[in-house]
């Protein structure tokens, strides 16, 4: 609502702008006499410079009534004009990026939501990179794209509706003959525009496949010398660039001749309505000189905001192709899911056992074949592997970030296929030895800002994991802040943190990644 009452004012000061312009031609017009604007005043109804509200301006303020304070005035009136619609149109388009800036957040907490469902079982890294392009990329194209065309398309249409309007107003006879040919070229234009973007994709596409062909010919030289194809494959060679090159000047001529075409459409939706006003005038008709440059400018201006209106589509069909990416992204379906009647997962109390598990990636169809693993309550293994996808595999199989491609995981004899996730996840934590600290103290590092961790219950995990010694040694202990702007760490205090937060939650199946940094001495030591 502000935006479009924001663009009806820069509207309505283009049209102060144009009567500023009709009044600077009159002053010029009667300079001999200096008067100023008086010749307004004194005449009869001769279109908007004449109503009688200018008329009764004109007569009571005394500074219109001289040419050179009068002259001032109405240049000081336009600049003033010019800023501020400027400032609308700026206001205009902040309003706009605001609410496309919220539509758009919104998507990308829905990208951000989706990727922590979809991605949990990228053991590649493939599906991160989609979702990162679409947070980034795409969504700051689609705001960009979405921003231009509500700004083109709100704008261009209401100075078309007011400059019609004062067209009109100005000499009805005069501005309908001049606005059949404005709206018939810009239709023309279109039509030509299309077309002429139809015919050089065709061409370019035949272009391309050319240079493609002549390229692939350049690969076969062991085969052509060895068959003594030479002269054969000279001549094919010879044929094919011959092909290209008048394929390669035709799409040129075809582009010269488009710009040709286009400027042509262009003069003349200049010329003719230039020339049917200038015929007005020679004619003796009651189109004065002040109206006609107000009408010659009006053109002007209409067939600017015709071609920002027409140049709508290009926004709008950018817009378009950024948010069907996003909704195929958002269409996909998680790899890894609740089934219907899921049961609560008692905390592991006597086995883990991996049955006939076979798991596999686009690149790896055999990652895992026929695993059989069974690890008892209490006990401590190492998993080592030449592939570390084939670990990573593994270990995402028991949070069940993964699912098996065939056989069975289970915790005490049920399927964890059969489990809710949430209470899987409470029981089965993975340690990330390399993953940062969050943006926070060490107190909400260490309970993940969740309320069922007391401040005791992270101190007793610090103390578990050997973190404590550290902690107590950092500025304000359990309230010191990291993470970007926080104190840095080391990375061995920085995985003894990961260890302290996964053994608050008190997990039943902990699952620790060791890092790839190196240890310093005292975690080694403590470890």
């Amino acid at each position: 609502m502000i935006s479009a009452f924001a663009a009806v004012l820069a509207a309505a000061l283009l049209v102060l702008l144009l009567l500023c312009c009709g009044g600077l031609t009159e002053l010029l017009v009667h300079a001999e006499r200096g008067d100023g604007l008086m010749p307004l005043a004194d005449r009869p109804n001769e279109g908007p410079l004449h109503f009688e509200l200018i008329r009764t301006v004109v007569r009571q303020v005394p500074l219109l009534q001289r040419s050179v304070p009068a002259l001032t005035g109405l240049l000081v009136l336009g600049c003033v004009c010019t800023l501020l619609r400027s400032l609308l149109h700026d206001r205009v388009r902040r309003s706009i990026r605001l609410h496309v800036s919220a539509a758009v957040s919104k998507l990308r907490e829905h990208i951000h939501r989706h990727a922590l469902r979809c991605n949990t079982g990228d053991l590649t890294g493939r599906q991160k990179k989609p979702a990162a392009r679409l947070f980034r990329e795409t969504a700051d194209r689609l705001e960009d794209s979405a921003t231009h065309w509500g700004f083109d398309h709100l704008t261009s249409l209401i100075d078309l509706a007011v400059l019609v309007l004062l067209m009109l107003l100005i000499n009805w006879r005069v501005g309908a003959e001049c606005l059949v040919p404005v709206i018939v070229c810009w239709h023309i234009s279109r039509l030509e525009i299309n077309r002429h973007a139809a015919s050089t994709t065709l061409l370019s596409e035949q272009v391309e496949r050319g240079i493609r062909r002549l390229t692939d010919d350049l690969d076969n030289a062991q085969m052509v010398a060895g068959y003594g194809m030479e002269e054969s494959e000279h001549q094919q060679f010879s044929e094919a660039l011959n092909q290209y090159r008048s394929r390669y000047h035709q799409l040129r001529r075809q582009q010269t001749h488009g710009r040709w075409m286009l400027m042509l459409i262009r003069l003349i939706s200049v010329a003719l309505p230039g020339y049917l006003i200038a015929r007005h005038i020679l004619a003796g008709d009651s189109l004065g000189l002040s109206a006609a440059v107000m009408l010659s400018l009006t053109v002007g201006l209409i067939t600017s905001s015709l071609r920002t209106y027409r140049d709508v589509a290009v926004s709008e069909s950018a817009a378009v192709v950024a948010a069907d990416e996003i909704q195929q992204y958002l269409l996909r379906v998680p790899p890894v899911s609740q089934v219907v009647g899921a049961k609560f997962l008692e905390p592991m109390s006597r086995i883990l056992v991996f049955d006939q598990v076979r798991v596999e990636t686009e690149t790896n169809p055999d990652l895992l074949s026929g695993l059989d693993l069974r690890i008892e309550a209490g006990q401590r293994i190492s998993l080592l592997s030449l592939n570390p996808m084939e670990t990573e595999a593994l270990i995402s199989l028991i949070p069940r970030f993964l699912d098996p491609v065939s056989g069975q995981v289970l915790i005490d004899g049920q399927d964890l296929r059969r489990a809710t996730l949430e209470s899987l996840r409470a029981e089965v934590l993975i340690v990330h030895g390399d993953a940062p600290v969050f943006n926070g103290t060490v107190l909400e590092n260490i309970t993940s800002r969740r309320s069922d961790i007391s401040r005791q219950d992270a101190i007793e995990a610090g103390k578990l994991v050997h973190a404590e010694s550290f902690i107590r040694r950092l500025p304000a202990n359990y309230e010191t802040m990291l993470g970007e702007h926080g104190t840095p760490l080391e990375p061995g205090q920085k995985f003894r943190l990961h260890l302290a937060r996964a053994a608050a939650r008190k997990p039943a199946v902990m699952i620790i990644r060791e890092p790839e940094a190196p240890l310093d001495t005292e975690t080694k030591t403590l470890l």
